[in-house]
């Protein structure tokens, strides 16, 4: 048998060493995985919002003599405006449709204020 040995214990910090390490690792993965989280939350909230505004476009093509003006409106708890408005320069010849600039902006909630989603020119009247 021999005495005591300066490497005693030495096994014991190498372990705790390890754990302290593999616990900073995981740390840094769990903040990784919540940014991931965090990305795709506002992911998915700007496709709800390009999806209302889309919808809302379909709805205001299809009105039969869309005129120049602002609607509002909330839906799937969504704040949305849309505004039809000549386009500058368009005028048209009497019997000829007209030119109109359609403008769809969402919001997050009712009390925000609406962000440009979409906008596109529509021939209207004639």
């Amino acid at each position: 048998m021999s005495g005591p040995s300066d490497e005693e214990g030495f096994a014991l910090a190498e372990v705790l060493v390890a754990f302290a390490i593999l616990a900073l690792v995981m740390l840094a993965m769990m903040r990784a995985f919540a940014g991931t989280t965090a990305t795709l939350r506002a992911t998915a909230a700007g496709e709800a919002r390009l999806e209302l505004a889309e919808r809302i476009v379909a709805e205001r093509r299809a009105e039969p003599g869309l005129s120049p003006g602002r609607r509002e409106g909330v839906e799937e708890g969504l704040a949305w405006t849309s505004v039809v408005e000549p386009v500058d320069g368009a005028e048209p010849r009497p019997g000829f449709p007209r030119l109109l600039r359609l403008v769809v902006a969402v919001g997050r909630s009712a009390g925000e204020p609406a962000q440009p989603v979409l906008a596109t020119l529509v021939l209207a009247g004639g």
